[in-house]
């Protein structure tokens, strides 16, 4: 063989080798290729549809000739039964020599009446399968039982008994009071509960809502008599409404409720009268002091609305655009971004007379004046600009369409029912909610929240160890610092408005 000819072989077998090796390197990407193509395009959700109107069932009503009014929601979902029974008078009508009164006649209901032990209700009430509560809250005492349908007119027969006819006896009470100094005393060392306490008595002052919880002292003055006093007095018809939801007929219901409730005396509408709350022209920050704190307990906020107001839903979709879930501002800022604390919310709390807009959170000591100044932040920003359209958007839908699970069970629809009683709302508003939410424009959200949500006048109250934050505080305004029982043991001046190079320091 000539050099030529092997040369040229030579070459063709190199030339063989590089089109096999280029061959196997590429083969990879020609099955990654086909494997693609084999493979649909992914594609975008689709929109969410519209949300559909909600209907609720009409709510049949009859009086009493005592003025006791009933209410009937007759559902089908469930062969289930939910009754409640509201007395219109809660906390705002305890006496002030005895705070809690109305907490302690709810919690007695359960504990025997004039035929049967507290041992013999629960006992029937077991066997029936069934449910029985009794509650209070700043507006009305509640006595509710859940049953299968079958079983309406026996728990209707317990209910009015627990309701009308309670003992109050004195051993019972005794055990009672024991109970609540063992709750208060450890409430004493929650920091949520001391806030929250602090919170409402410097912000609403004599106002009965200032008063959030009974005292050891009341608890020990109170006697049966004060029970039985104040059960006499706004356990009566015209004091009262019941409401009745789930599988059951209008005149069936009617018919036990006269059976039932229809011998109670008429008496009066209680009234309560409202002493004027605190109305502040300027910020105020109020630090509880509670020594070996590692965090800080954190509510900011001003009075607000009532509940009936008719500005009380764009309010509430101002709220959510700031703190009203994991997806509004303060989340996200305090926690995602920033890293100062597990959760921070608003809210605006219902209350017949004027209610408070809250913002909430916990955070670490050593960051308490950052988280501060993050609030009020958000506060400023609320209350100066009007809410960007998808954040606007977002925070309609979820209260529209989040709006469906509240009226899911017949329990949830007797709930929506007391609220229009309770707070005096037309009869078809939980009709039209859902499009006011979604009416709420940019301009409406922006005015609500200029009105009732007040950086300039919020009141601050901390929970925590004073020592390591207190004095750096007062770039927001005025502190000061108390004990948990509301001793003053310092005071710090406003460094906004004080003169240029004050010394900063506690003024005894």
């Amino acid at each position: 063989m000539s050099p030529r000819i092997g040369l040229v072989a030579v070459s063709l077998c190199a030339l063989s080798l590089l089109a096999a090796c280029s061959k196997d390197a590429q083969q990879p990407e020609t099955a990654k290729d086909a494997q693609a193509k084999a493979e649909p395009e992914r594609q975008a959700p689709p929109p969410p549809a519209p949300a559909t109107d909600l209907v609720l069932p009409p709510v049949e009503i009859e009086n009493l000739d005592n003025g006791l009014q009933v209410n009937t929601i007759v559902t089908d979902q469930l062969p289930v039964v939910y009754a409640t029974l509201v007395v219109r008078s809660g906390a705002e009508t305890d006496p002030k020599r005895l705070p809690g009164l109305s907490g302690l006649v709810a919690q007695m209901l359960k504990e025997g009446t004039a035929k049967r032990t507290a041992a013999q209700v629960a006992e029937e009430i077991e066997f029936l399968g069934a449910d029985l509560w009794a509650s209070s809250d700043e507006e009305s005492t509640y006595i509710g039982v859940r049953a299968l349908a079958e079983h309406f007119d026996v728990v209707m027969e317990i209910l009015a008994e627990v309701a009308g006819k309670p003992a109050f006896n004195s051993k019972e009470l005794g055990k009672l009071k024991r109970r609540e100094l063992d709750r208060l005393a450890l409430s004493e060392r929650e920091p949520r509960y001391i806030a929250r306490r602090a919170f409402y008595r410097a912000l609403y002052g004599e106002h009965p809502y200032g008063t959030v919880d009974t005292t050891p002292p009341a608890v020990k003055r109170v006697r049966r008599q004060d029970l039985v006093r104040w059960h006499k007095t706004h356990f009566v018809g015209r004091n009262s409404f019941l409401i009745v939801a789930g599988e059951v007929d209008p005149d069936h219901v009617a018919e036990v409720a006269r059976k039932t409730l229809g011998s109670w005396s008429a008496g009066k509408r209680a009234v309560p009268v409202y002493e004027e709350p605190p109305r502040p022209t300027d910020r105020n920050i109020l630090v509880v002091d509670r020594p070996g704190s590692v965090q800080s307990v954190i509510y900011i906020g001003n009075l607000a609305i009532q509940r009936a107001n008719r500005e009380w839903i764009p309010l509430v979709v101002a709220n959510q655009v700031l703190g009203g879930s994991a997806a509004s501002r303060l989340f996200m800022d305090l926690r995602e971004k920033r890293s100062l604390t597990y959760g921070a919310y608003s809210a605006v709390a219902e209350r017949v007379d004027i209610g408070p807009f809250v913002a909430y959170s916990s955070v670490r000591t050593e960051v308490t004046a950052e988280a501060i100044g993050a609030f009020f932040e958000h506060l400023e920003r609320i209350n100066q600009e009007a809410p960007g359209g998808e954040e606007l958007t977002n925070a309609k839908r979820y209260l529209s369409d989040s709006f469906p699970l509240k009226v899911d069970t017949p329990g949830k629809l007797a709930e929506l029912v007391m609220k229009l009683r309770t707070f005096g709302l037309p009869s078809d508003y939980w009709d039209n909610y859902r499009n006011w939410i979604r009416g709420t424009s940019a301009s409406e959200a922006h005015y609500v929240a200029r009105n009732y949500i007040r950086p300039k006048e919020a009141l601050v109250v901390i929970v925590g160890q004073a020592a390591d934050f207190a004095a750096s505080l007062d770039r927001f305004g005025p502190v000061t610092v108390i004990s948990p029982d509301g001793e003053v043991k310092a005071r710090f001046e406003d460094k906004r408005t004080g003169p240029t190079g004050a010394t900063r320091g506690p003024i005894q």
